[in-house]
């Protein structure tokens, strides 16, 4: 039986991997070490192994094999944060399969994540596989929930929303849309934090 595992333990793996054979090999260890879970893990999952996993075969630019390791994770059944499923919604649009990343998006969508992060990361996908129109949809709901929330007293809420609204401004600013009330948000906070540190 393998020792048991930390986040230090995956971290070093990224830090010392620098070539795609190194990547490679990271991911078929963060794998094998996937398949012999330990009872002593600690903050460690399958699932999250598996992501690690993908995450260097992305890097080592076979988006195939990480879309199949990103499968395989979401299998597991574990929570990976935000969400398993974004890890894979990524992979698929790397890989070009537009209609199943559409699925999972959905699928998400419709289960109305809390976690603001969920909303980033899409948009975020979206944006880097060119699709700003999708890129902005989901940074808008994702700002939209987070200002109900802080409404509700939901201090996380707040954190969110900035991250969300940046992205958005940046996203909106690609698509030549004009200002609107959330990126006056954000100027008034750029202003304020300007004038903080002034």
């Amino acid at each position: 039986m393998r020792r048991p595992l930390t986040p230090d333990d995956v971290e070093e793996l990224f830090t010392r991997a620098r070539t795609p054979e190194q990547h490679r090999a990271a991911a078929e260890r963060l794998a094998a070490w996937a398949e012999e879970p330990h009872p002593g893990d600690r903050d460690v999952s399958p699932a999250s192994l598996l992501v690690s996993a993908g995450e260097h075969l992305t890097e080592a630019g076979d988006v195939e094999a990480a879309v199949a390791v990103f499968r395989r994770a979401v299998a597991a059944g574990q929570h990976v944060p935000p969400d398993v499923r974004c890890y894979l919604h990524g992979g698929l649009l790397k890989l070009g399969d537009v209609d199943a990343a559409r699925r999972i998006a959905e699928e998400m969508r419709r289960e109305r994540p809390v976690d603001g992060d969920v909303y980033l990361f899409l948009g975020e996908n979206h944006e880097l596989a060119g699709d700003l129109r999708e890129a902005h949809r989901w940074l808008t709901m994702g700002a939209r929930r987070a200002f109900n929330e802080i409404e509700d007293g939901d201090d996380r809420a707040a954190e969110d929303a900035a991250g969300l609204l940046m992205a958005r401004l940046r996203v909106r600013r690609a698509l030549g849309l004009p200002l609107d009330e959330y990126d006056a948000l954000v100027a008034s906070a750029l202003l304020n934090e300007r004038a903080t540190t002034d």
